[in-house]
């Protein structure tokens, strides 16, 4: 390959190309440069740089340009694009753990011989005292993204802090409105004064259609909390406890995920 920039002429050095792959991806390839008069390694390097840059940017974290004499009127400049693996994408779905009141459904009900067994809607654990309910793990899926920015600006980075423990106002990536909450991000710049952050998520999903005993109808979002309140209520000879109202609480704020960079 040739290329001119910056008042040089390129040529590819004969035989001067060299590969690698496997846990780092690197790529050589010299150049002799010249300029019709007295070359400037610094200057050679600078333009073959400006034109990587303008051509290749996505190249410009992983480029290193070295330059040198050849003689008054030739310059050598190498390339070199050094890709070593970043760390992949993490992500956990071990769950999270919440304490229900209500259950799914319930299977079935084993009264004592003799006895009649009160039937409580989904109410779990009750007793004269109230609804004691269980702990369960509910699904929850937490992951990471990587990237890399030439630069970012204060403002940036205090959009990203203000962003923390704020949950997806509009779709953004593969969720819909209140499935993503963001957990916060951190990162320093790397060896090419890059800065690397990565970005910590955590994901529910939409419920648009939730029962709780004879409560239909109710949606929630990813991240609302959804309680539920219980009556007592006579019902026949006894006083039952039973699902009286169901409440959807937002307890985060929300954000536009989209002034993060990383959709």
């Amino acid at each position: 390959m040739s290329f001119s920039a910056g008042g040089y002429n390129f040529e590819t050095a004969a035989l001067s190309e060299k590969a690698s792959r496997g846990k780092s991806h690197s790529d050589f390839v010299a150049y002799v440069a010249t300029n019709g008069g007295a070359v400037d390694p610094a200057a050679a390097a600078s333009a073959a740089y400006g034109y990587y840059k303008a051509n290749f940017p996505d190249l410009i974290p992983y480029l290193q340009i070295d330059a040198e004499f050849i003689n008054a009127k030739h310059a050598l400049v190498s390339v070199t694009t050094n890709k070593t693996k970043l760390d992949p994408v993490s992500f956990n779905t071990t769950g999270a753990t919440t304490h229900l009141n209500q259950s799914l459904g319930t299977r079935g009900i084993y009264p004592a011989p003799g006895k009649v067994a009160p039937i409580y809607q989904g109410a779990i654990g009750v007793s004269d005292s109230g609804v004691e309910g269980v702990d369960v793990t509910v699904p929850a899926f937490e992951f990471s993204v990587r990237k890399k920015f030439e630069w970012v600006s204060t403002a940036y980075l205090l959009a990203v802090v203000s962003m923390t423990g704020r949950t997806n106002s509009t779709n953004w990536s593969i969720f819909s409105p209140g499935e993503a909450l963001f957990l916060g991000g951190e990162g320093g710049e790397d060896d090419q004064n890059w800065v690397d952050i990565t970005y910590h998520f955590a994901a529910r999903p939409n419920q648009p259609a939730l029962s709780v005993g004879a409560i239909s109808g109710i949606s929630k979002r990813g991240w609302d909390y959804l309680w539920v309140r219980h009556d007592e209520e006579v019902v026949g000879d006894r006083v039952l406890r039973r699902p009286a109202a169901a409440y959807v609480e937002q307890v985060y704020p929300e954000g536009n995920f989209n002034a993060l960079g990383i959709n």
